[in-house]
């Protein structure tokens, strides 16, 4: 709970490369037509495999534009022979599969809105996130070529040698350790991404009706508190007829010192509306009174401030001596009567003025049943 769920190694998108990096390492041992052709075939049977396979359908944009490229060379190859010397075919497997990526780059906001639109036209689930993968799988593939192309331009302005070990090397060997460190580049950074989620809290975006249709960073509520619905838990606490009620904390980004509730925290993705409550109620209140804890009501609430589903709990505690609490700094109990008084006088949050009539309602009740 509050940890999230890893990223997925399916996004790291230069994976895709591996075939390319087969005919390369094939093309030392076998001729450039098998090469080729066990390249484009390798490419075709893991883009059929990501493309039927159970469970969430990632787009594998870089897989399918290699193996592409790999069967378009097999396809010149049955009608070319020869075309490219030995020497330079691995360079040349290199310069085709960056083609894309390339393309990919240079009409990256095009490209990521494209998929975005897919994404929702498709109700298929990863469209943009797999296109947000390629651009970055992009980015180190074409940053690890440019480096490689340096070198060649080096090595050339050197006048060095084409079968020198300084041209074996760059020729032969640097093309598949460029897609090689792509792959691992992309890996860290996957893991790395990960071990930072670990430590950042997500809350759930939600339609009124409650349905969970998204997520987004606690921290980017406050910026972005009007974009979406999010759920908030709000617990009042009665006590013989009368409302537990406290300032709210200056720092709060939601009538910051305005008269509240005495408990209220939001729904962190990945928990259930029991699990939040317990949740609270342990860092708040002792063990003992949470058999007293009942569900009210669950209504939307949005201002210029804050758009939220409340679900809001009552509280009922016989022993208002344990209220006295230094967790409940300045807060006191509230006769209605007293806060009848001070109702629309911009003393008390609009969550609470909202939710008083209804929360009247059920105290009234209460207290009768009790006399009874």
């Amino acid at each position: 709970m509050g940890q999230q769920r890893v990223l997925s190694s399916k996004f790291n998108m230069s994976v895709g490369f591996l075939p390319a990096v087969i005919a390369i390492l094939l093309s030392g041992f076998a001729s450039q037509d098998i090469s080729v052709y066990a390249g484009a075939a390798t490419g075709i049977a893991a883009s059929l495999h990501s493309y039927f396979r159970k469970g969430a359908y990632i787009p594998q944009i870089i897989l399918y534009a290699t193996t592409t490229m790999l069967t378009l060379l097999a396809v010149i190859g049955i009608f070319t022979a020869d075309y490219c010397s030995d020497l330079l075919f691995p360079l040349m497997i290199e310069g085709c599969c960056l083609l894309v990526p390339f393309l990919i780059f240079l009409n990256r906001k095009r490209f990521l809105r494209r998929y975005q639109c897919k994404s929702s036209e498709c109700c298929k689930q990863f469209y943009a996130q797999g296109a947000e993968a390629a651009i970055v799988s992009s980015r180190v593939i074409l940053l690890f070529g440019f480096l490689h192309f340096l070198g060649l331009f080096a090595a050339y302005l050197l006048n060095s040698p084409a079968d020198s070990a300084t041209g074996l090397f760059l020729l032969r060997i640097t093309p598949p350790a460029v897609f090689i460190a792509g792959m691992l580049f992309n890996q860290f950074g996957i893991l790395y991404f990960n071990r930072m989620m670990q430590h950042t809290i997500f809350l759930p975006i939600v339609n009124i009706r409650g349905d969970v249709t998204g997520k987004i960073q606690a921290a980017d509520v406050v910026n972005r508190r009007r974009d979406f619905i999010v759920p908030v838990v709000r617990i009042a606490v009665a006590s013989h007829g009368m409302l537990f009620l406290r300032p709210r904390p200056q720092c709060s980004n939601y009538d910051a010192n305005k008269t509240d509730l005495l408990m209220e925290d939001y729904l962190i993705y990945g928990e259930t509306l029991e699990q939040c409550v317990q949740r609270i109620l342990k860092k708040n209140v002792p063990e003992s009174w949470k058999k007293h804890l009942c569900f009210n009501l669950k209504y939307h609430y949005e201002n210029q401030q804050t758009n939220r589903l409340v679900y809001l709990f009552l509280l009922d505690v016989e022993d208002d001596s344990a209220l006295c609490d230094s967790n409940f700094r300045g807060a006191k109990l509230w006769t209605l009567s007293q806060i009848e008084q001070n109702l629309g006088m911009n003393y008390f949050s609009e969550c609470f003025e909202y939710e008083y009539e209804h929360l009247k309602g059920i105290i009234y009740t209460r207290e009768k049943y009790k006399e009874s």
